[in-house]
């Protein structure tokens, strides 16, 4: 697993008329490039903060409050105490997975769209036309992010699954086990600052490192309650013959995790228990995977 750098996580920044941001690309937007200004997804380094942008995610906020009074907050779920996750769990996320894909894919194309022309030269009318419509198509992806969240939603409640077990079965599976990248998704960035949305590529190595550890942070923070949670049930069904050698190695990585706040869950590896479970859910877990979307999908979730 790769050595973090601790970093200051970026504030959040208030949202303000999307008029301010087209006067702005408009103004600036033949002189500067083809890609420099394109429509990034609303994420702030790397983050995506749901109850703080426009009125497209009021309804999948209110959708995922709903499902939170369902299943309680991220932090409460407790993962099976015996380490394993049940093949009906796996099932049920995979069909979540599954049920996603239609706005998954509108998502991907948009997000391709706007990283096609990369190395596009600026200076003629063509390229200036070109410019303008990836704009126009940058924001109608925000639209397409808020459609992404609900039917991500709607899929885990058609799924009776919470939040909490999905992020669990999410962050094990494809970084713990699959060893995904963390920083898997759009290689461009979007400023929502009090001038408008600004959009701009990912900079330099600073960049990239404050995104890791935010990233790093928001999993450790939401992954370590989960384990304490399956120590504690673990504790009170009383069997150390049964799962000995589980509870040792889940005790020494929640002392790790205590000890380090950039230690990605289980980035030493799953013990045998957890890899077991999943083994057989291999290809189909590979096959759902959405290197674009991985960012949104980790994108920090609060409740106000």
């Amino acid at each position: 697993m790769q050595q973090i750098k601790r970093r200051n996580a970026l504030e959040p920044v208030k949202s303000s008329s999307s008029n301010t941001a087209k006067k702005w690309l408009i103004g600036c937007g033949i002189g500067c490039g083809a890609i420099l200004l394109i429509v990034i997804l609303l994420i702030m380094g790397g983050f995506f903060f749901i109850k703080n942008i426009a009125e497209d995610f009021k309804d999948s906020a209110a959708l995922m409050d709903t499902l939170i009074d369902e299943y309680g907050e991220i932090e409460a779920y407790c993962p099976d105490p015996d380490g394993t996750i049940k093949p009906e769990r796996l099932k049920a996320f995979l069909a979540a997975r599954e049920a996603m894909v239609p706005a998954r894919e509108e998502l991907e194309r948009s997000i391709r769209f706007l990283q096609d022309e990369r190395g596009s030269k600026e200076g003629n009318e063509e390229e200036s036309r070109s410019v303008f419509k990836k704009v126009t198509m940058g924001f109608g992806l925000i639209p397409r992010i808020s459609d992404f969240y609900k039917a991500r939603v709607q899929a885990l409640m058609d799924a009776d699954m919470g939040i909490g077990e999905y992020y669990y079965i999410y962050t094990i599976t494809y970084f713990s086990w699959l060893e995904k990248p963390l920083l898997d998704g759009p290689d461009f960035q979007i400023r929502d600052d009090n001038q408008g949305y600004r959009f701009r590529e990912w900079e330099d190595e600073e960049a990239q490192e404050v995104r890791q550890d935010m990233t790093v942070r928001w999993l450790h923070r939401i992954m370590l309650p989960m384990l304490k949670n399956q120590y504690e049930k673990l504790i009170e069904e009383d069997k150390p013959r049964v799962h000995g050698q589980w509870r040792k190695a889940l005790e020494a990585e929640i002392k790790a995790m205590e000890e380090n706040r950039y230690r990605m869950v289980w980035e030493d590896g799953l013990p045998d228990v957890l890899k077991n479970s999943l083994e057989s859910f291999r290809p189909q877990l590979e096959a759902s995977y959405s290197p674009l979307t991985n960012s949104l999908e980790v994108a920090l979730e609060r409740r106000q």
